[in-house]
């Protein structure tokens, strides 16, 4: 369940030696995100410490969501391959630990493949971890 092809942005950074100000390229890894919404498939790169939704609204994709905070839950998906750090979501760590995650707080920590689902089928999961 992982992956770790990436791609890099760059980034300025300056660093001091003891006889001049030398500029340094610093990398920031992008990770490819392939996103099936409603049974079409788009591909995303999302910077790294960037959650999957808000690159996916930046790109103009109309999904759902609505508090941006991972409370909401309106904004769900199932993980189908790679990693992602969702550890700022209202979801139970039993239904996190099957590959459910809430698009607004995933933020990839490799190159991932994501499917979003319904809030039902989230909520449901929910439930049946929660009994």
């Amino acid at each position: 369940m992982s992956a770790s092809v990436c791609t890099t942005r760059t980034c300025r950074a300056n660093v001091f030696s003891s006889r001049r100000s030398v500029r340094v390229m610093a990398t920031r890894t992008t990770y490819k995100i392939s996103l099936t919404h409603e049974g079409k498939q788009v591909d995303l790169a999302v910077p790294e410490g960037e959650s999957i939704l808000s690159v996916a609204l930046d790109k103009g994709l109309d999904l759902p969501h609505d508090c941006k905070l991972g409370v909401c839950m309106t904004c769900p998906a199932k993980l189908v391959s790679g990693t992602v750090d969702a550890s700022g979501s209202m979801l139970s760590d039993d239904v996190a630990e099957k590959g459910y995650t809430l698009l607004c707080v995933a933020v990839p920590k490799s190159d991932c493949q994501v499917k979003t689902i319904s809030e039902d089928e989230l909520l449901d999961m929910q439930l049946m971890t929660s009994q």
